[in-house]
C-alpha cells in the first residue's frame, strides 16, 4: 500500500506510458458515457450503427488502458464488447448493402425512424 500511495504523491515516478495509457481508458470511459448518454435522450437509436461503433471504440480504448493495470474481469468484459460490436457492424453494413433504400436503416450514423414501443 505505501507503494501506491508513493506512486501517488510523486507523479515524476509514473512512466509516461502508464500515463498515456490511462488516458485513452479515460477516453474509452467518456465515450461509454457520452454514448449511453445520447441513447437514453434519443439522440441515436441502440440499434443503429453509431451506437455500436462508439460502443466497440470504447471498449477497444479501455482494454489499452488494461495493459498497464491489468484486470482479467475487466479485459474479459471489453473483449466480449468488442467482439459483440464486432459482429453488429458487420450485420448493420450487410444490411445497407442488400436494402439501401429501405427506411428502417440507419442512414449516415444517424438515427432510425422510431417503430411502435421503440425507445
Amino acid at each position: 500500500m505505501s507503494d501506491f500511495l508513493g506512486i501517488a504523491r510523486d507523479p515524476n515516478s509514473i512512466p509516461m506510458i502508464s500515463l498515456i495509457c490511462n488516458g485513452i481508458g479515460v477516453l474509452g470511459f467518456m465515450i461509454y458515457m457520452t454514448n449511453y448518454t445520447m441513447v437514453t435522450f434519443q439522440r441515436i437509436d441502440s440499434r443503429g450503427l453509431l451506437f455500436f461503433s462508439l460502443n466497440t471504440m470504447a471498449a477497444t480504448f479501455v482494454l489499452i488502458s488494461l495493459t498497464q493495470n491489468f484486470n482479467l474481469a475487466s479485459a474479459l468484459i471489453q473483449i466480449v464488447w468488442i467482439c459483440l460490436g464486432t459482429i453488429a457492424i458487420k450485420k448493420r453494413w450487410s444490411m445497407r448493402d442488400t436494402d439501401p433504400l429501405n427506411p428502417q436503416l440507419d442512414r449516415a450514423f444517424g438515427a432510425v425512424q422510431r417503430q411502435n414501443g421503440a425507445i
